[in-house]
């Protein structure tokens, strides 16, 4: 649980610095800043990822030691490639060719895509060992610095440049203050193994081409606008992009950086079908809590925006997040839900496959739609595109006969959920402030919450009984002790 716990504080911090940011550096400069981002994201999905993927998947505290040639070729596998990157930085710099960005913010974008690839990659590594304190360090070493270092620096230069460089200065310096903690003494360079990287190459890349596409798409929706209506468009277009992105992805990735691994210790200990099963189950608890909360981030939309959003972003801010959250909810579902059940089976193409006919669709929707006076038709391409991966996805699934959730928890989820919005939508048009927010999500929150108990959906109750029993089996234990 401090996993979780950490995780969800990282989460939320870089929600608050990336409000911040767009604050101190306004839609103009934020919009560069956007764009450079999202770029070294997209390039640290096509360079690292499949490490960090590899890392999730293959390795733990008992291969540690039992098989070190896992560590070992996946640390030589990201310097060699970061090595590459930096000489790339350094040649843009050199030659500084045209581009949607200066060659500056370009080189930045490298450097950014080391820095975070390198923390993703030691953060998996402390995961997949459930190393709950080291991570939690590490996280909160991070959170300090990125306050410091980017919030700090958009604050005091206004300048897009400056804050990515603060940023790629937070992540680096992170992840050197905690390299004795990841570090393992039988993971030399001579321990690489050439069919541990073919092994991990051919789980982890299909994976990390289908996040690649899935960054592709509001990164080119992105650029598509400031080239369409301007960087301050852009901004406003990039800000609901993340902030959506961010508050689906903190639900999503927060249970699943523990159901997840915890798939991969049942088919250690139960074998194929105890992992099958669980991939069941978590797919059940993922849409049990990920429907209602994209639900409520629109409910209190706009509360949510007259106190968190920069004022220079609002009413734009709303009208895109609006047109997005339903293509980001199945978005949520395709990573968490849906692409897990390959991951446990090895067999992980069908998601490259459908990110890439998602890709697609946002293409043609652009530029088949009329382009009207802002953003608002990349916002419906995007959600269209999720939607068409999403459907393309559980076509895969079912034709590989995986296996899913309960029918039951998926109806009874939908309908509880159904009446929390029953509930709360009239408040929706009260007066928007801190009282309407917490009205509307206490009164929401508790409902769905006693539902989802009285009826067990996706085994929560059960979830929590367990939970609550062996927190007093410890109580007792650590009593009995003293």
């Amino acid at each position: 649980m401090r996993i979780l716990f950490a995780f969800l504080i990282n989460l939320l911090v870089n929600f608050a610095v990336g409000l911040m940011a767009a604050a101190f550096l306004g839609p103009d400069q934020f919009g560069r800043f956007a764009v450079a981002m999202g770029l070294g994201a997209a390039i640290q999905v096509l360079a690292f990822d499949w490490i960090r993927l590899a890392a999730a998947r293959s390795y733990s505290e008992h291969h540690r030691w039992l098989r070190p040639e896992i560590r070992s070729t996946l640390d030589l596998s990201f310097l060699t490639l970061a090595f590459g990157l930096a000489l790339a930085a350094g040649c843009v710099l050199v030659i500084a060719p045209s581009s949607i960005v200066s060659a500056e913010l370009l080189a930045g974008a490298l450097i950014f895509a080391i820095a975070n690839g390198h923390f993703d990659y030691q953060a998996a590594l402390l995961r997949a060992r459930f190393a709950d304190r080291a991570y939690g360090r590490l996280v909160l070493t991070k959170n300090v610095l990125a306050l410091l270092l980017t919030a700090g620096v958009a604050w005091a230069t206004g300048s897009a440049l400056a804050t990515l460089a603060g940023a790629c200065l937070g992540l680096a310096v992170t992840t050197l203050t905690m390299r004795f903690v990841t570090r393992d003494e039988a993971a030399g360079p001579r321990a690489a193994r050439g069919e541990t990287l073919r092994t991990s190459l051919a789980y982890g890349m299909p994976l990390s081409a289908s996040s690649l596409l899935y960054l592709v798409i509001p990164l080119a929706d992105r650029w598509l606008a400031s080239r369409w209506f301007g960087f301050a468009e852009s901004g406003q277009l990039a800000l609901a992009q993340d902030v959506g992105l961010r508050l689906v992805m903190a639900i999503g990735t927060a249970l699943d950086v523990l159901l997840f691994q915890f798939a991969v210790r049942a088919e250690h200990v139960e074998g194929a079908e105890g992992a099958r099963a669980k991939i069941a189950s978590n797919m059940g608890v993922i849409f049990a809590i990920t429907l209602p909360a994209t639900a409520g981030v629109w409910l209190v939309l706009p509360s949510f925006e007259a106190l968190i959003v920069p004022a220079e972003f609002r009413g734009p801010f709303a009208h895109y997040l609006t047109l997005l959250l339903p293509g980001l909810f199945l978005f949520g579902l395709m990573s968490f839900a849906l692409a897990p059940a390959f991951q446990m089976e090895r067999r992980t193409w069908p998601v490259t496959c459908a990110a890439a006919i998602a890709v697609t669709v946002n293409a043609g929707l652009a530029f088949a739609l009329s382009r009207g006076v802002d953003a608002r038709v990349l916002a419906l391409a995007q959600t269209t595109a999720l939607c068409a991966g999403f459907v393309a996805l559980a076509c895969f699934a079912g034709a590989a006969r995986l296996s899913g959730p309960r029918l039951v928890d998926l109806a009874g989820a939908s309908l509880a959920t159904a009446a929390m919005c029953g509930l709360t939508y009239p408040l929706r048009g009260l007066e928007p402030g801190v009282a309407t927010l917490l009205l509307q999500a206490g009164a929401g929150g508790i409902l769905y919450g006693l539902l989802a108990l009285a009826f067990d959906l996706a085994g929560l109750r059960s979830a929590l009984r367990a939970w609550l029993e062996r927190r007093r089996q410890s109580r007792l234990e650590r009593a009995n002790e003293t």
